[in-house]
């Protein structure tokens, strides 16, 4: 099963980023069908406003659409939300996805969710690092980090959906800090494990972002409806 996070504003966007027009469909029509043709996935849960994304549900042909969840107040909330609307059981694998990551594929979906039915505690996708790292402060490098160490990580990330429901369980001043829930699971000692990302797989943030999702979908042979 997946849950999809799709309750931003988009402050550094001007606008939910989420509902931005890309290539004839809102960006998250995109990151729905990705879940919707996977075979690992069935069901497909949503974070946000709940009218706007039943109704993109439904115009996608989202089979797999089982629901949505008000967003709180930080990304951590909207999961601990979304985990409500859950009623697998424990040791079902559940994918937590950034909705404005619409350029996910459901290969690397699919890879993923092979990865953690194996791995102990969680899986996240990365990509190493190509830039040189350098940690400054008042305007001075203060050190430069290895780079061979360094991974950027995506979503989705998969985990036990046990295992994610005891950890968002806790008091929420503990949850409003994290970035991801990777990091949740491994301040509990959880193992987390890494599958090889997709440099594609991007995540809308500033507006130059657009340009280059525009062009991925279009080399992917979607084109404009």
């Amino acid at each position: 099963m997946a849950l999809v996070l799709a309750g931003g504003i988009g402050s550094r966007m001007g606008r939910p980023k989420q509902f931005i027009d890309l290539l004839g469909h809102p960006a998250l029509w995109h990151t729905l069908r990705a879940f919707e043709d996977s075979p690992s996935v069935s069901r497909v849960y949503t974070v946000g406003d709940e009218t706007r994304i039943s109704r993109l549900a439904s115009e996608a042909g989202i089979g797999k659409y089982a629901g949505c969840a008000e967003p709180g107040e930080t990304r951590p909330l909207s999961t601990k939300s979304g985990l409500r609307l859950c009623g697998e059981n424990d040791e079902t694998i559940v994918l937590v996805h950034d909705g404005s990551r619409c350029l996910v594929t459901p290969a690397l979906i699919e890879r993923i969710v092979a990865a953690a039915r194996e791995a102990p505690d969680g899986v996240i996708p990365t990509v190493p690092v190509s830039d040189t790292i350098k940690v400054a402060e008042n305007g001075s490098v203060e050190k430069t980090l290895d780079r061979s160490k360094l991974h950027a990580t995506q979503t989705p990330q998969a985990f036990r959906l046990g295992l994610l429901r005891r950890i968002y369980a806790s008091l929420e001043d503990r949850l409003r800090a994290a970035t991801d829930d990777a990091s949740l699971v491994e301040r509990e000692g959880g193992i987390v494990r890494i599958v090889p990302g997709e440099k594609t797989n991007i995540k809308l943030t500033s507006p130059e972002d657009l340009v280059l999702a525009e062009a991925i979908l279009a080399s992917r042979g979607r084109v404009r409806s």
